[in-house]
């Protein structure tokens, strides 16, 4: 399946914005180590994920290498609109930090919570995952939400299971375009992901997805 943008509502309230990657990023934002201060979001787009992170009281550093999707994230300013706050309400913050750099390189330390979301199909996997794997402090974890290639025709009967659920989310939710460049198809399969995953982050849990993502978790261990 080719990445579809439909919907070029890239003004919709952060609430009211739906794709596979905010479907499936949001349960694993509810596994956050206790205690956990800080979160890097490598290849932040336009800052939806980062605002998140910042709701749960997190100060965030987001980084991505296209200008002018940090600009519009910049722009969206830190009104976090989740409605999903003990409050039920929009928080304010201050605490995300912007940066245009290539994440590969940039920032410099370790945080507690590192987050990419349709990030690692833009990088070499293996090189890929030892930089996210740098960025974890001691008893941090790493959520990854990613895109990868099916493999046919093992992979049609859950294809053809995506497409019908896929169009009931559409249908009563829509698709949020998030307005960024993507690369399709990508340069690995679901296969390689998880290969690369148990030779890189070993205990890390791999899950693939039933719309087009596999989810990948992975906890550092406790200095």
């Amino acid at each position: 399946m080719s990445e579809q943008k439909p919907d070029a509502a890239t003004e919709r309230p952060d609430h009211q914005r739906w794709n596979y990657n905010i479907h499936y990023m949001a349960p694993l934002l509810g596994t956050l180590p206790e205690g956990a201060r800080t979160a890097v979001d490598v290849g932040c787009g336009e800052g939806y994920l980062a605002r998140r992170l910042a709701s749960r009281g997190l100060a965030v550093t987001a980084i991505d290498s296209d200008p002018a999707a940090i600009a519009r994230a910049r722009a969206q300013g830190h009104t976090v609109d989740l409605l999903d706050s003990p409050t039920d309400a929009p928080v304010a913050s201050s605490s995300i930090t912007y940066l245009v750099g290539d994440g590969m390189t940039e920032p410099a330390g370790t945080f507690d919570v590192v987050t990419a979301s349709a990030v690692l199909h833009h990088l070499e996997l293996d090189e890929g995952l030892e930089r996210l794997k740098a960025l974890v402090a001691p008893g941090g974890r790493l959520l990854v939400v990613g895109m990868a290639n099916a493999s046919w025709p093992q992979d049609l009967p859950r294809d053809v299971w995506a497409s019908i659920l896929e169009k009931f989310h559409r249908l009563f939710r829509g698709y949020w375009d998030h307005g960024c460049a993507c690369v399709w198809p990508a340069p690995h399969s679901y296969r390689d992901v998880r290969r690369a995953a148990e030779r890189v982050l070993p205990g890390s849990a791999y899950r693939r997805e039933t719309m087009y993502r596999y989810t990948l978790t992975w906890d550092s261990p406790a200095s």
